[in-house]
């Protein structure tokens, strides 16, 4: 059987229409991390019953429960222990104890390079990359989305699907949050906030700079805030 590593997001979902729509056996594989955003798991299950497909959701615990085993060791670009813990590790156990060999990873042909940066193979199973194959770049996917009414209405506020904490997110994805989900923006202050207070480096979201800073700071002040230099990983985001 083949699986679909669905997040919710437009590039995900469009996959899992491009082959709904050439008629492929598949099943949908969704991690819940623990720090969703509403919208995604309103999305998730809709994708499902849409395209009539099986959806199989796998926990690694959960955000916090890491977050709080790490001593509140926010992750970062050079640790990041979210996507192993919450994502991979949940979907590896989940393909070897059902011997599956394929998963299919929404990254699309705008982005290419991505695919070549992952592993080909990662335990039991490999990769493949049916929006790169099909030369179907961001434009296409969301298409494809409107043409099922599956696109996440997340994307009228946001650039992403990733988790409502993602230390990725760019400045306007956290206004963003500040303006639709002050409780989830608030929620990830305070666990700066205990980060901050726990670890000698003072960890934030944001190198040097913190999450209430950036709820108070004025709009010609956030044009000097930089934004993050890399981008969400493929498996968070697609």
């Amino acid at each position: 059987m083949k699986y679909v590593a669905l997040s919710g997001g437009l590039d995900s979902t469009a996959m899992a229409i491009l082959l709904h729509e050439r008629d492929e056996e598949y099943e949908l594989l969704f991690s819940d991390t623990g720090a969703e955003l509403p919208e995604t798991l309103w999305m998730v299950p809709r994708v499902a019953r849409r395209l009539g497909k099986k959806l199989n959701v796998v926990a690694n615990h959960s955000f916090f429960y890491y977050l709080s085993d790490y001593g509140f060791l926010l992750p970062s670009p050079m640790v990041r222990w979210c996507t192993r813990q919450l994502k991979q590790v949940p979907q590896d156990s989940f393909m070897a104890r059902l011997g599956a060999e394929e998963l299919c990873v929404g990254i699309r042909a705008d982005e290419a390079r991505r695919a070549v940066d992952r592993a080909p193979k990662r335990g039991s199973h490999h990769f493949t990359y049916p929006l790169v194959a099909a030369g179907i770049d961001r434009a296409a996917a969301k298409t494809l989305c409107l043409k099922y009414d599956l696109l996440s209405p997340v994307y009228s506020w946001r650039s992403n699907t990733s988790c409502f904490c993602c230390m990725f997110q760019r400045v306007a994805d956290w206004r963003g949050l500040w303006k639709h989900h002050p409780d989830l923006f608030m929620l990830a202050e305070a666990w700066e906030e205990e980060s901050i207070a726990s670890q000698n480096s003072g960890f934030t979201w944001r190198r040097g700079r913190t999450l209430k800073a950036l709820r108070e700071a004025t709009e010609a002040q956030l044009t000097l805030w930089p934004e993050p230099e890399d981008e969400p990983c493929s498996i968070c985001v697609a």
